[in-house]
């Protein structure tokens, strides 16, 4: 990847309607419209208005979509921000990531910063911060510092690993997505979730520790161990809970 501030001299890429270009490093790419990189670009900003495919790895120091960005391999650099949708069928490693809309990631995405409004759907994932409003979906392990997911639909996560994990339903319908009279706010699945501080709702998880564990409303957990504090809601089923320590 090329360094910050080692840009100087290299061309540019502007693709106005429909286009296409080779790969390479580049100052800046821009793109208004449909285009296609056929390889690896390499470059400082990305910025797509419209639909970008890149048929290999792209690495960018700031990277804006406005519409759909499909990469074949993948993403790596500084900041992502998309409003649409951005599918990358590799690894993801971003130091952050602000999205409304989708982020589709075939491997493990990385990143210390990671704000969602919309879905989140990868292999794995390692992050220090996590924000998601709407719909998770990561079949391996998950993990963050601080995880604060608020559900508007059916979320599935392998492990769930983190200092502070809340987890919340939806209070309300967001503006995309349909009205619905029988809307639930959302339900976790999960096989196990571990962290210092836990607060579910809507959780459905065969083990949960943690030092505070708080099982909230329309939880069903199969086993909590805890070392400090245990609560659990009226409206929360928890098979067994047990103080270690």
């Amino acid at each position: 990847m090329t360094a910050n501030g080692n840009r100087q001299g290299l061309g540019d890429i502007k693709i106005t309607g429909s286009g296409s270009s080779g790969g390479g490093t580049f100052n800046q790419v821009k793109i208004m419209g449909d285009a296609e990189i056929s390889s690896t670009a390499d470059c400082g900003l990305f910025k797509c208005l419209g639909t970008a495919q890149v048929n290999g790895s792209l690495i960018a120091e700031t990277a804006s979509v406005n519409g759909t960005l499909n990469v074949r391999e993948n993403l790596q650099g500084g900041l992502l921000k998309s409003q649409g949708e951005v599918s990358v069928s590799g690894d993801l490693q971003l130091k952050s990531i602000s999205i409304n809309g989708e982020l589709a990631v075939g491997g493990n995405v990385s990143s210390d910063f990671v704000k969602i409004n919309g879905g989140l759907r990868a292999a794995s994932g390692q992050t220090e911060e996590l924000l998601v409003r709407g719909v998770v979906e990561v079949p391996g392990m998950l993990n963050g510092e601080l995880v604060e997911i608020k559900m508007y639909g059916p979320s599935r996560i392998g492990e769930l690993v983190g200092a502070k994990i809340t987890v919340k339903k939806g209070l309300e319908i967001p503006l995309i997505g349909k009205m619905t009279s029988h809307y639930d706010g959302g339900e976790l699945s999960a096989e196990s979730i571990e962290g210092d501080v836990v607060y579910l709702e809507n959780t459905k998880a065969a083990v949960v520790r943690g030092r505070r564990v708080n099982i909230g409303s329309g939880c069903e957990i199969g086993l909590v161990e805890y070392t400090d504090e245990f609560k659990q809601d009226t409206a929360a089923s928890v098979g067994r809970f047990v103080r270690l320590g």
